[in-house]
């Protein structure tokens, strides 16, 4: 009787591990689809990038799309170097400020902390479209329009609630002796946050940042606001502006897109371990 009960046993988990592997490889194919698609479009030659199969792999690889693709996008240098000026800039303004205020609304007390959260996370409810108008009138007033301050400021001042609730939450898990130790070797708030706290926080600094290189790097709305000079363009107004300019081929237009993707795809599966850890430490602690 025991031994057919193990055997029970052990045919229902290896039922819903298969079913959980078999949802995770369905779930896979559906997501990865449009990348296969692009990568498969790029590599065929001029004029067949919508003729045969979806995923029908192309008998002569055209490698040569990704250069014609880089010589119509302009000047592809300079375009790089804003785009990772303004990611850079964002992901340390994220980070130092994000994280800041995460530990205030976790580890200091003062009066009305947790209203002053709750109105923090209500801003979550305005999307970027609402404050668009009245950001642009303030930061024309400022002279700052066709400058990167406008894309770097609002991350510079603790404009994502999202990431400071991430940072509280990462916080309020570690153990409250950490606070006291400090108190007790008579660090500041802010020495407490800076040689204890930040450290140890590690998988969410790694988090939050992946989650503003990605929104960053491919944000076009922001830079179309505020960018009107040419050598100020970012890769995705490059991009925006790429089957206006020219009369494109579709397996350029592809070719281009990859390039822009790369990084993303790159830094997500070197970090992803990270990344998930993160979002686990910081969803254990209500």
């Amino acid at each position: 009787m025991v031994a057919a009960l193990g055997l029970v046993r052990r045919g229902d988990a290896f039922v819903r591990r298969a079913t959980h592997y078999v949802l995770l490889g369905m779930t896979a194919v559906v997501f990865g689809f449009p990348l296969v698609f692009l990568l498969l479009t790029a590599l065929r030659p001029e004029g067949q990038g919508l003729r045969g199969g979806l995923l029908e792999l192309p008998t002569e690889p055209a490698f040569e799309n990704w250069a014609r693709a880089l010589e119509q996008m302009g000047d592809f240098p300079l375009l790089l170097w804003n785009t990772t000026v303004i990611t850079v800039l964002s992901i340390a303004g994220q980070l130092f400020t994000c994280s800041l205020a995460g530990y205030a609304f976790a580890r200091l007390r003062f009066r009305g902390r947790d209203t002053l959260f709750l109105c923090v996370l209500a801003t979550m409810l305005l999307p970027d479209q609402v404050t668009a108008i009245p950001k642009f009138l303030l930061f024309r007033q400022l002279g700052l329009v066709d400058t990167f301050y406008p894309l770097v400021l609002p991350t510079v001042l603790g404009g994502a609630p999202f990431f400071i609730f991430l940072f509280r939450q990462y916080f309020l898990s570690l153990p409250e002796e950490l606070s006291e130790a400090a108190r007790i070797d008579g660090c500041t708030p802010f020495q407490a946050w800076w040689r204890i706290f930040l450290p140890l926080a590690r998988p969410m600094l790694a988090t939050v940042a992946i989650f503003t290189f990605l929104a960053t790097w491919n944000d076009f709305w922001a830079p179309l606001i505020y960018i009107l000079s040419p050598e100020k363009r970012t890769l995705t107004l490059a991009l925006a502006g790429f089957n206006r300019t020219y009369n494109t081929a579709v397996e350029h237009m592809m070719a281009a897109s990859s390039i822009v993707l790369f990084p993303c795809v790159l830094i997500y599966f070197l970090a992803q371990k990270v990344f998930l850890r993160g979002i686990r430490v910081a969803a254990s602690k209500h």
